[in-house]
């Protein structure tokens, strides 16, 4: 069997491996299998990358020229103001084409390491009038899904809060939205003296980028500990004949025996759930057990079945609308 040096490269084991494999009665399957996978020309072209880039760690070499694109701009440009013989033709063809300009751009930026993201700039209209560390700039980006957050008035000081944020959604992905943030401005339009529901009717109309002026809620530790607490619905609801629920979009409709996974018990009336096998990962709001049965027992005293629908059908306890396990 012939020897590898010191300075054989992967490229050459592979290709060693794959000559020294012999045919073999009991293993054929698998001797048939490393080979295909060893002669794979994918895999002989990773192998010649590596060590490649094993061999400009050695070397350590210091690019040449920093802006190889714009010399390159600046040749073309002569090229085209001057009369060209056939060779000088072909090279202004090949400097030209977009493979070889993109790889100078590449090139430009690995010369300069300009490795780091650009952030974008702040808007013309960002005021001074807070402290520069209580004023956050937030943009997220989604589609034809809701933002996933409601809002509420504060009563005393009349500022637009995050009154929550539902799981799974844009907001929540984004990690850069909490409960209780004081929202100032959405995509450079003051919110301080517009309604909830203007404010709802903004974020809704806006697609692709949105930009959040925000002032962070004071940080608080987690209260609770998360946990897998799961429901089997023993009503139907529908949010959108829910009078009482704070935001309809946000409702999550079920109907009965279906099995809810509840993610956030923070608000005492309005928990927030996912149906147990949907696709849709976003949660919705549901009322909560509690809140359910007080209202559940108040329309049996007065004798009326209001919204959400219940089941005609009696149940064994009137005031049971959850089985409910934690795990």
């Amino acid at each position: 069997m012939p020897v590898l040096s010191e300075d054989s490269g992967l490229h050459e084991t592979l290709a060693l491996l794959t000559s020294q494999l012999r045919p073999d009665s009991n293993h054929k399957e698998e001797m048939g299998f490393l080979k295909d996978v060893f002669s794979e020309k994918s895999l002989s072209y990773l192998m010649k990358i590596h060590e490649k880039l094993r061999h400009y760690e050695r070397q350590s070499p210091t690019p040449v020229l920093h802006s190889a694109a714009g010399l390159v701009e600046d040749v073309i440009e002569e090229l085209q103001t001057a009369p060209v013989n056939n060779e000088e033709k072909e090279l202004l063809q090949l400097l030209s084409t977009p493979h070889l300009r993109a790889m100078l751009v590449v090139h430009d930026t690995v010369a300069q390491k300009n490795f780091d993201p650009v952030l974008p700039p702040l808007p013309d209209n960002f005021d001074d009038d807070f402290d520069e560390e209580s004023v956050k700039i937030v943009r997220l980006v989604k589609n034809k899904e809701p933002l996933g957050a409601t809002i509420r008035r504060d009563e005393h000081t009349g500022a637009v809060i995050v009154a929550r944020i539902m799981r799974g959604g844009a907001a929540d992905r984004s990690g850069l939205v909490h409960v209780g943030d004081e929202l100032r401005e959405v995509n450079g339009i003051a919110v301080l003296h517009k309604r909830p529901e203007e404010i709802s009717q903004i974020l809704a109309q806006s697609q692709g980028s949105i930009t959040l002026k925000i002032i962070p809620a004071v940080k608080e530790e987690d209260r609770l500990k998360d946990s897998k607490v799961f429901m089997r619905a023993l009503f139907c609801y529908n949010p959108k004949e829910d009078r009482a629920i704070p935001c309809q979009e946000a409702g999550l409709p079920f109907k009965r025996r279906h099995i809810l996974e509840v993610v956030s018990q923070d608000d005492p009336t309005w928990w927030q759930a996912k149906r147990v096998g949907d696709t849709n990962l976003r949660a919705g709001l549901i009322p909560s057990k509690q809140f359910q049965e007080r209202r559940l027992t108040y329309r049996r005293a007065i004798g009326t079945q209001q919204n959400p629908k219940i089941v005609k059908k009696p149940l064994c306890n009137p005031k049971l609308v959850f089985l409910i396990w934690e795990l």
